[in-house]
């Protein structure tokens, strides 16, 4: 009886501590981690809510103990509430940024982690070189692409074929531009159609047309450094080039009047026969208009370097915060946005491409898309509103812009006003004039 007692009480201790054990083993288990996420994107990409709910909902059901809550920021606020957040420690763990400088700026307040740290090799190698390049800095990823934005001239076809412009080979230099933007007047057309109440229209246009004298970003560093200027023949080139539109009546009157966005939705309207699109609206109206409407073209070309031909297919980007704990785990959730089932889910139910050598061109379906893929094998890629920093934009470019168009200022007098900008930029922020010398 003694022995049975013994074993028994050994038996009940084993049950006991087996139980205890798998309870705390259990508990463990169900401790997850979970990821604040800032994002950014139905404004311009209709239909990025409901990818992000799907992607949010496939890596919750994960089991990885991860979890990820997902907040849509306004734009007003984007970078205000951020730096607000992070000011007091409690920024999210992933942050959205507009790409380029517009991401760096962050960086260089000390804002966010380098992703290289986190991030395995073998998917950074995965990253388009000049794409990942707008937030590389200073040896170091930072940004990690989340949506390409072509930007792109769309054109309407029948207008075109209309006024005996040829339809299917829209004009590539700036004179055969202004030579259809001119039929297209006499015919009765408004031939561009521009918003620039927002101030959001200068930053496109100077990324069209203000790279076009330059062979590399070395020429906007420069003067950005102050060894050249904006008023300099060959980079205020462009200033004149818009100018020449206002002058002789080819875009809309009531440019200031209209948004950016609004200024787009005329050529939806059929009221011009042009205007300057995201990628995504270009797509969207090859749908809803159809494909022998809808046609697009890279910025017609006038200068003489070697960015004269270049195409802007900028990306928007997450960081990794200073105040995310786990980074090792949030690049968990950034890996997961560039796996084949999440990126094809963006793009069907956004019209947005993944910036991924593995993302499949056979996903494809308008011939915006197709082409814009197609005109980055054939082109050097550059947006330079991701490669200046916002404000010089802010105090420069906006204004100038809105002068120039307003009819307010000539060009000379305008690329005056961004001199002024570069200095007062210069004189108020060394610390990130300093930082260029880190590209």
């Amino acid at each position: 009886m003694i022995v049975n007692r013994r074993v028994m009480n050994i038996l009940v201790f084993v049950i006991v501590f087996s139980l205890a054990f798998f309870a705390c083993s259990k508990k463990d288990a169900q401790k997850e981690t979970t990821l604040t996420v800032w994002w950014w994107g139905e404004q311009e990409a209709p239909g990025l809510q409901i990818a992000m709910d799907e992607i949010a909902a496939i890596f919750n059901d994960a089991d990885n103990g991860l979890k990820v809550k997902l907040v849509l920021q306004e734009s007003e606020s984007l970078y205000t509430a951020f730096r607000v957040a992070a000011q007091s420690g409690k920024a999210p763990d992933i942050q959205f940024f507009w790409g380029g400088t517009q991401a760096l700026e962050d960086v260089w307040l000390g804002n966010c982690l380098p992703l290289s740290d986190y991030m395995p090799r073998s998917e950074l190698d995965q990253l388009p070189p000049d794409q990942a390049a707008e937030t590389f800095w200073n040896g170091k990823q930072w940004g990690w692409p989340y949506y390409q934005l072509g930007n792109v001239f769309a054109y309407n076809k029948k207008m075109f074929a209309e006024v005996g412009a040829d339809p299917n080979n829209p004009p590539k230099t700036w004179d055969a531009f202004i030579d259809v933007c001119q039929k297209l007047k006499n015919k009765g057309y408004t031939p561009i159609g521009f918003g620039a109440k927002d101030e959001y229209l200068g930053g496109w246009l100077v990324s069209y047309f203000g790279q076009q004298n330059w062979d590399s970003n070395e020429d906007l560093i420069k003067m950005l450094k102050g060894e050249t200027k904006a008023s300099d023949p060959k980079n205020m080139e462009w200033l004149i080039k818009m100018e020449e539109l206002k002058q002789k009546g080819f875009v809309n009157d009531d440019i200031l009047s209209l948004d950016l966005y609004q200024g787009q939705d005329l050529f939806a309207a059929g009221k011009v026969a042009m205007t300057i699109h995201p990628q995504s609206l270009s797509a969207s109206c090859e749908r809803t208009m159809g494909v022998d409407v809808v046609g697009i073209m890279p910025q017609p070309s006038y200068g003489s370097g070697k960015l004269a031909y270049s195409v802007g297919i900028p990306v928007q980007v997450f960081t990794i915060t200073k105040d995310c704990k786990v980074p090792e785990k949030a690049v968990e959730f950034l890996k997961f946005l560039h796996t084949e089932k999440v990126m094809k889910l963006i793009y069907d139910k956004a019209a947005v491409v993944t910036p991924d050598k593995r993302f499949k061109s056979e996903w494809l379906t308008t011939e915006v898309d197709k082409t814009i893929e197609k005109w980055k094998g054939e082109r050097p890629l550059y947006w330079m509103q991701y490669m200046y920093p916002f404000e010089y934009e802010r105090i420069g470019v906006i204004p100038a812009i809105q002068q120039v168009l307003g009819g307010t200022a000539t060009a000379t007098e305008a690329a005056k006003y961004l001199d002024d900008a570069l200095v007062s930029w210069r004189t108020t922020a060394p610390e990130q004039l300093e930082a260029f010398d880190k590209f």
